[in-house]
């Protein structure tokens, strides 16, 4: 699937695909954000938080990743989600706190949380539950998580389109963002993946072509920390 091309969605127009929809109606969503917190707020608080040492900084998300593989674990990085849109909930009771804890037992060296509220139920305040939840699993299992030998990092799912949810992601806890690259032209690709890097939010990306794998040749180095080669079509959202 190549890059997407689409504008905003007039009254009566219908998108001309599941992945077109899902972009109008996350634009509508990051509007919504918008009238609550301006894009200028929302950096100026991004900026302070980045030099307040009583923050806490973005971990690395790939380095426990590759260290597990490193001493030959088997590596499966679970996912936190509400529901899925071509099957609906998964589970009764959503508990994130409960969540991540038993995966921190089960000792992952990350997780995922998908905090998209448009297709897959969740929201961004989930980042924020689960980078709390970790934490506080972390000390009472004398991992530290004040910072000596932290408690496992965030990666943030969603459809990622515009710069507000980078910083809105940033503030909430995540230490990495998943960029589907068929959503993006290379400009926006470029562009979002700049910001993250100055946020310090390690990107993952996601693909589900050699068209979208070229795109991110086309980066400079370092502004992609992992590659996951999706098995989902985005026109229909089905797996394949």
């Amino acid at each position: 699937v190549s890059a997407v091309e689409w504008s905003v969605a007039e009254k009566m127009a219908k998108p001309t695909s599941a992945l077109e929809g899902y972009m109008w109606e996350k634009e509508t969503q990051v509007d919504r954000l918008r009238e609550r917190i301006s894009l200028a707020l929302l950096m100026s608080q991004c900026k302070a938080a980045m030099v307040d040492p009583a923050k806490p900084k973005p971990r690395d998300w790939i380095s426990p990743v590759k260290q597990a593989g490193a001493e030959g674990k088997f590596v499966i990085i679970p996912e936190c989600k509400r529901m899925e849109p071509t099957s609906g909930s998964l589970r009764k009771r959503y508990d994130i706190p409960k969540l991540v804890k038993q995966l921190l037992s089960a000792g992952a060296p990350a997780i995922s949380v998908n905090s998209d509220g448009v297709l897959f139920g969740g929201s961004m305040e989930d980042i924020t539950i689960a980078r709390e939840a970790l934490n506080s699993a972390a000390v009472s299992e004398s991992l530290d998580s004040g910072d000596g030998v932290v408690s496992p990092p965030v990666l943030a799912s969603d459809l990622l389109l515009y710069p507000y949810q980078l910083y809105k992601l940033r503030l909430a806890g995540a230490d990495a963002v998943t960029m589907v690259v068929g959503a993006l032209e290379s400009k926006d690709l470029l562009y979002l993946t700049k910001i993250a890097s100055t946020i310090n939010l390690q990107v993952i990306a996601s693909v589900t072509s050699e068209v979208q794998i070229d795109m991110l040749s086309k980066l400079g180095a370092g502004s992609i920390s992992a590659l996951v080669v999706s098995n989902r079509d985005l026109e229909t959202f089905d797996f394949d």
